[in-house]
């Protein structure tokens, strides 16, 4: 037999592919509300600090699972300043997925390594999931917690109980770390229904033992969670409670915010699924049967889809788009996603159990957060599976045509990563300094926070206000030329060499 390392190299190689290209994102100041959880951190691993979780439920619908997991790092550490330090629960979280890929298709790709090598580069160039694995924010750690669940799930099939035990409380941590993990429930009942394959036979007791652990484990934590979190904060389930529900009878709204779905979910596949719809179903009338899919799909998604912008469904700041392009790249996403959906048709009508299992978890989740607010980045759970799924169907692509349609997909999620992180860089390291100098100059009481209170909030929490005399503003070069007030203080936001927006401080507008 080969050597552990030899018969498990790709995993290890893409781990340290992961570490290397994330790395230098990690020290980046927080935007975009990160901040929350490294205080409600603060107050778990800290009880005479105990007063800041109010910030955290001020302003967080999740969970605090990801708060409770730093609170232990902050605890060990004995320190919780480092930006790196809050981040490196979601980098565990990147972790785990390409643990729980090599889980799920070692034995599959076993003669063609290649395969789980595409797919590790896909999942680690993803723009979401870098994004999001270098943030201090509840969304890539409980991605990982779920598909580790999954695989350890899977691989128990025809095993004790102990493994669907394991993955059962590995589930229920994934759920009280952001809610909508939950939403793949139905994976997991799959898993204890079918067997490995055809020829083993599961007694009734033994199906329904299962399924008792995988509803009662993760069941019994939530409910131990909740019970807890609503004693000591006098919080039910959620702060958004209310209004993060699913409306699955909203038909008109579910309808529009799953094409929007589907429309991103193809923007983070890239071209594959379109090139294999069409290299697959060679006959005449399949043919004419995509492109009138295609017609149509665009048609709709231009007139209809495109012009409405809902909730989170954007390129953010970093992608300077102007209307018709990016309602050009969205219907092509589109195109892309309902390709997808064809795919994955096929797929689940074939023998393979796994696919069989994702599709079974995939398809309720992304109906059940078509019913809530759309936000893009719970996607993110969605593209590590679905890249998996796509990259089997491709397998059967020829090499070449398989070789230059995920190698474009690659250079094309590269320079999208880049462009991003860069961005999200400059902004949250000019949010920070721009804090740390008003705290220095002593004038941060005296200031309205703007945007800084978005990015770096934590500076401004517990003040004592004073007169108001000054304001942060975001303005580009020629709008800040534009300022007739005292400036005192500027923060540029360099992107790649260029600077994009710039941070000011400037006196308040006298009044007309």
């Amino acid at each position: 037999m080969k050597p552990f390392f030899v018969r498990n190299a790709p995993v290890f190689y893409s781990l340290v592919a992961m570490l290397v290209l994330y790395t230098p994102w990690m020290g980046r100041g927080y935007v975009n509300l990160e901040y929350p959880f490294s205080m409600a951190a603060r107050a778990l691993s800290d009880s005479s600090q105990s007063g800041l979780i109010d910030s955290y439920f001020a302003v967080q619908a999740n969970p605090l699972g990801y708060s409770f997991v730093l609170a232990v790092l902050y605890k060990i550490v004995g320190y919780h300043d480092w930006f790196w330090l809050a981040k490196l629960p979601s980098l565990s979280g990147g972790l785990m997925i390409i643990i729980a890929g090599w889980m799920l298709t070692r034995e599959r790709w076993a003669n063609t390594r290649s395969l789980f090598y595409f797919w590790s580069g896909l999942v680690i160039l993803n723009p979401l999931i870098i994004a999001f694995a270098t943030a201090s924010t509840a969304d890539v750690l409980p991605v990982g917690l779920l598909m580790l669940a999954l695989a350890i799930a899977m691989e128990g099939r025809k095993k004790t109980l102990w493994r669907a035990l394991v993955a059962s409380s590995i589930f229920g941590l994934a759920v009280i770390t952001k809610y909508v993990p939950a939403y793949f429930g139905a994976a997991f009942l799959v898993t204890a229904i079918i067997g490995e394959n055809r020829e083993v036979f599961k007694s009734k007791w033994a199906v329904a033992r299962e399924i008792a652990v995988y509803v009662l484990v993760p069941g019994s934590i939530l409910a131990i969670y909740i019970w807890w979190v609503n004693t000591k904060y006098g919080v039910f389930i959620s702060s958004g409670f209310v209004v993060g529900r699913p409306n699955i009878f909203d038909f008109q709204s579910l309808s529009t915010t799953f094409a929007k779905y589907l429309s991103f979910v193809g923007l983070c596949i890239g071209v594959t699924s379109v090139i294999v719809c069409f290299e697959r179903f060679r006959f005449t009338k399949s043919r004419v049967f995509l492109l009138t899919l295609a017609i149509s799909t665009s048609f709709i998604n231009w007139y209809a889809l495109s012009n409405r912008v809902m909730g989170e469904m954007n390129f953010g700041g970093g992608f300077p788009f102007n209307n018709l392009v990016r309602r050009v790249i969205e219907t092509f996403g589109l195109l892309s996603g309902v390709a997808l959906c064809v795919v994955l048709y096929v797929q689940v009508r074939g023998p393979n159990k796994t696919h069989k299992i994702l599709i079974a978890g995939l398809v309720p989740y992304l109906v059940l957060i078509s019913a809530t607010r759309p936000t893009q980045r719970y996607l993110i759970y969605a593209i590590p599976i679905v890249l998996l799924l796509l990259v089997d169907a491709a397998s059967s692509l020829p090499k070449k045509v398989f070789n230059l349609s995920f190698g474009f997909t690659l250079l094309g999620f590269g320079a999208v990563s880049l462009l991003g992180m860069s961005y999200l860089r400059a902004q949250g390291n000019a949010a920070e300094n721009m804090a740390v100098w008003m705290e220095k100059n002593k004038v941060i009481n005296e200031s309205a926070a703007g945007i800084l209170g978005v990015h770096a909030g934590q500076h401004f929490y517990g003040l004592v206000s004073k007169e108001t005399k000054y304001e942060v503003v975001t303005t580009s070069l020629e709008g800040e030329k534009a300022i007739t007030e005292k400036i005192l203080h500027r923060e540029p936001m360099n992107v790649l060499g260029r600077i994009t927006r710039v941070y000011v401080l400037r006196e308040l507008p006298k009044a007309p």
